[in-house]
């Protein structure tokens, strides 16, 4: 975003210096008019970012405020923690078989193993998954969506964009969330089913976000931190952790002068 001022701020110094016995009658003082304002946006991930701002500013200062915040607070400080882990135990292990196949595509066969095993015990001797039984034999959860195996074989994010009550997406990310709940279980829940998972799936998520909610709420610019934050995440999901390391500006500065040499 750029900024443009011109002239005001020297106006303002000078103007309290002119004595008005200096000044003739029939002379007047020239008045400066503040410069206008241009904004622009030139960030090639975000080419929609007047629109983003916008509904950021309405999903944040508006529903999270007063709707999503105090219902995430509510559901921290008063639901117990062994049912609080026991939900989201449960509907994590819903999308265990979705993780197996996206595993599949990707050749991660140990993780696929992993997933399939998740399932199968947990759902059995976890009580259809709300006590991760799993995860106490060492099988740690690793859960890989459709949006991931795409971008493992190259397929670009794409813009980012900023959805009305839901959040940050891209689009890559927007055009193949439906896959998954093509895989059993989720393909056997009803729409109303489906919308209970979700929003208790986004309740655990944004409670479990409390902490960062300081960092939003201090950064100079929230919407570029948020927006910077996601697009962090989604490499660190599609790499497993190991994002490759991007040139920086010098090291493509020093490159470049040993090239003229």
């Amino acid at each position: 975003m750029k900024l443009k001022w011109m002239g005001l701020s020297l106006g303002l110094l000078l103007l309290p210096k002119v004595q008005a016995a200096e000044v003739p009658a029939s002379d007047t003082i020239p008045q400066e008019t503040p410069a206008k304002v241009q904004i622009t946006y030139d960030d090639p991930r975000d080419p929609f970012e007047g629109f983003n701002r916008a509904m950021s500013d309405f999903n944040y200062l508006y529903l999270d405020r007063y709707l999503y915040r105090p219902v995430a607070h509510g559901y921290n400080d008063y639901i117990p923690m062994p049912a609080k882990t026991g939900i989201n135990n449960f509907v994590q292990n819903l999308e265990e078989p979705s993780s197996l196949v996206n595993n599949v595509l990707q050749g991660k066969w140990g993780w696929a193993a992993n997933a399939g095993g998740r399932f199968t015990i947990n759902t059995t001797v976890g009580l259809l998954g709300v006590i991760d039984v799993a995860d106490m034999m060492g099988m740690s959860r690793k859960q890989d969506e459709f949006n991931e195996v795409l971008g493992y074989y190259g397929v670009p994010n794409g813009p980012y964009f900023m959805a009305p009550f839901a959040g940050p997406y891209v689009v890559r990310e927007l055009a193949s969330d439906w896959v998954d709940g093509l895989y059993f279980p989720l393909s056997e829940l009803t729409m109303w089913q489906t919308i209970v998972k979700w929003g208790l799936k986004n309740l655990h998520s944004r409670a479990s976000a409390i902490d960062q909610e300081r960092l939003v709420d201090n950064a100079l610019d929230p919407y570029a931190f948020v927006k910077d934050a996601y697009l962090q995440h989604m490499d660190y999901k599609v790499y497993d952790g190991n994002v490759p390391q991007k040139q920086d500006d010098d090291e493509l500065l020093e490159q470049y002068m040993q090239e003229l040499e």
